[in-house]
């Protein structure tokens, strides 16, 4: 495989789309990344407990940036009589890191739990839908 190949792979510095270029995910990678990503949520706990506000805000962003192109390519997994379940969760799980997000940059530490436990149980949900 090419240097360049590999890079393919995993992305390489670009200016075409916000200063990287995001190589398309098959679609049981981009499920196997939103498990990933809700593992990753799931161990944030200790970093809200501690209140380490810059690293959670850092996270969120970081994952709600693939989680916008993952959960597009996921749904292509889907039968079609899954589709709107999993069309009303994902909403609801972005809509919650949002409001997750805008909390904890405040910080406001009992809104930032009261998001974190709805982000959860949003991706739980979508990960059951997607297993």
């Amino acid at each position: 495989m090419t240097p360049q190949a590999a890079a393919q792979n995993w992305g390489t510095r670009s200016f075409l789309r916000e200063h990287f270029f995001e190589p398309g995910l098959s679609p049981e990678d981009a499920v196997a990344r939103i498990k990933q990503t809700a593992e990753g949520l799931h161990d944030m706990r200790e970093m809200l407990e501690t209140m380490s506000w810059r690293y959670v805000m850092f996270y969120i962003r970081l994952k709600q940036a693939y989680l916008d192109q993952d959960l597009k390519t996921a749904m292509s997994t889907l039968p079609d009589n899954l589709r709107n379940d999993y069309i009303k969760v994902a909403n609801e799980l972005v809509d919650n890191m949002t409001d997750f997000d805008r909390y904890v940059r405040t910080p406001k530490v009992y809104e930032s739990y009261l998001y974190y436990e709805k982000t959860l149980k949003s991706i739980d949900q979508l990960v059951a839908i997607l297993a």
